[in-house]
């Protein structure tokens, strides 16, 4: 009998979890996903893995014809999210922006592939495919971004619920509840992560999945060294960075080592393998050659502490989770060694996305790139909450003030961003990115003023938030847990 409560409380929480990526009553993407909603399609009507159906080829539009292809509703091949599936045969200029060191434009022959690697779409085709098979138009825009948000949520939600079991290890039923409800609702999970098919979904998803694989109390069998080593692998598919933490997450240890990276191997397959059908190659991927070449210091501001993207102005709390550095003791057992290795991975991202061209990780809300880490932090916070932490008045006083910011901005966020507003007007920070270093001006608050102006939506969404947020609170009160 108790096993069932357990397995009906779960599903409870992610039932609620769900109901609550979609009580903001707001949409929120961008045509980042497009690639990933279309990848269904065109494997499973095509049996291929470009996107040449969906496209028009502006060098082959007759500019002085209204009827021109461009305005049929097909998508520009020469967007920043396509390339050419192989070396670009195109001989003259793209007239669409493209970011800087990412791969040339389709030429007017050459089939068109996305630049994204292909995990999210991966994860996402189960949803997608009832509505190819069932003869949905592919380009309708509010199919691919509904079915893409049901996607996104369930994925987040699942990512959410093996982070809660694993920080449910270490911290108490009520802290553990508290930090999940903190990382759904004051990072950029609820706000951008199961809002779209971008790809912070299925990276939370892979670390947390490895996370809860490792992160034992007792020693680690090497199969679940193996398969944490898999997921993480699989995490580089959805995005290449995930990779770093394989060499982190076995803290050291050789052979423990040895099998993370033999999974991270096999794990990371189906990119080789799709890299190979899509551009012939299994070390070619989408992204072209980015540039690196960002001071760290610029690049570390800029994560860190810039006034429209830095983590410690939109997070704060996670400043605790660094400060659970003192309390480990490295030389006292695996875990405690391994929670140290897990802030040495997170460091070795930072400093890499730091000398990124596209730091800032384009038009968002919140520090879009260190917020894949997020499961990461929230485990050393809930070991180090159940260290004694917050053992003091005032460090817990101080923690819940920050915590209170950053579930405002973020719910802020989640009921009236739009990618259209502050990151466009008066310039397009992807043009001029020293906005966001501007103080004067922070994204936060001029999505704290488009509040009132969200009218009766956004009061509905905070009612229906707030609904679904006390049903979770009294499942968690009212059904008995096992420990």
């Amino acid at each position: 009998m108790s096993d069932r409560v357990g397995v009906a409380k779960w599903f409870m929480r992610g039932l609620l979890l769900f109901v609550l990526a979609f009580a903001n009553l707001n949409d929120i993407w961008s045509p980042d996903v497009l690639p990933n909603a279309l990848f269904a399609w065109t494997v499973v009507r095509e049996g291929n893995v470009d996107y040449d159906e969906f496209v028009f080829r502006p060098g082959l539009v007759d500019p002085n014809n209204r009827n021109a292809p461009a305005n049929s509703g097909l998508l520009d091949s020469e967007a920043y999210f396509f390339r050419a599936c192989g070396e670009s045969t195109a001989t003259e200029p793209p007239k669409a922006t493209r970011s800087p060191g990412g791969p040339p434009a389709p030429g007017p022959n050459d089939h068109v592939c996305s630049i994204f690697p292909p995990g999210i779409a991966f994860l996402a085709f189960p949803f997608f495919v009832p509505f190819v098979l069932a003869g949905a138009h592919a380009l309708d825009l509010g199919l691919l971004v509904r079915v893409g948000h049901l996607a996104a949520a369930t994925i987040e939600v699942i990512a959410t619920l093996l982070l809660w079991s694993v920080m449910r290890r270490f911290a108490r039923e009520r802290w553990a509840l508290v930090l999940v409800l903190l990382y759904f609702f004051g990072t950029s999970v609820r706000t951008v992560a199961s809002q779209a098919l971008w790809q912070h979904a299925g990276v939370h998803l892979a670390i947390a999945l490895a996370l809860w694989l490792v992160f034992l109390a007792r020693p680690v069998a090497l199969w679940r060294e193996l398969v944490a080593g898999a997921a993480l692998g699989f995490g580089a598919v959805v995005r290449q960075t995930t990779a770093m933490l394989v060499p982190f997450v076995p803290a050291g240890r050789v052979r423990a080592t040895i099998f993370a990276i033999v999974g991270a191997a096999i794990g990371v397959l189906p990119l080789l393998a799709y890299n190979a059908v899509a551009f012939g190659n299994p070390l070619e991927q989408g992204y072209g050659t980015k540039p690196f070449d960002t001071s760290p210091l610029v690049g570390l501001y800029g994560l860190l502490i810039s006034p429209s993207r830095g983590l410690f102005v939109y997070e704060p709390y996670i400043l605790f989770a660094f400060a659970t550095i003192v309390l480990l003791r490295p030389g006292r057992d695996h875990l405690e060694l391994r929670l140290l290795s897990l802030l040495y991975a997170w460091a070795a991202t930072a400093i890499l996305y730091s000398t990124y061209a596209e730091w800032w990780g384009g038009r968002v809300f919140g520090p879009r790139f260190l917020d894949d880490l997020a499961p990461a932090l929230f485990v050393i916070l809930a070991w180090g909450i159940g260290h004694g932490l917050l053992a003091r008045v005032a460090a817990r006083v101080v923690f819940g003030l920050c915590a209170a910011w950053s579930l405002l901005i973020f719910q802020a966020a989640a009921f009236v961003y739009d990618q259209n507003t502050w990151d466009l007007h008066p310039a397009n920070i992807n043009v001029d990115p020293s906005r966001l270093l501007d103080w004067g001006d922070p994204q936060w608050l001029f999505v704290l003023r488009s509040m009132p102006e969200g009218g009766i939506r956004v009061i509905a969404a905070a009612g229906l938030s707030a609904l679904a947020l006390l049903f979770l609170l009294r499942v968690e009160s009212v059904l008995p847990s096992r420990r």
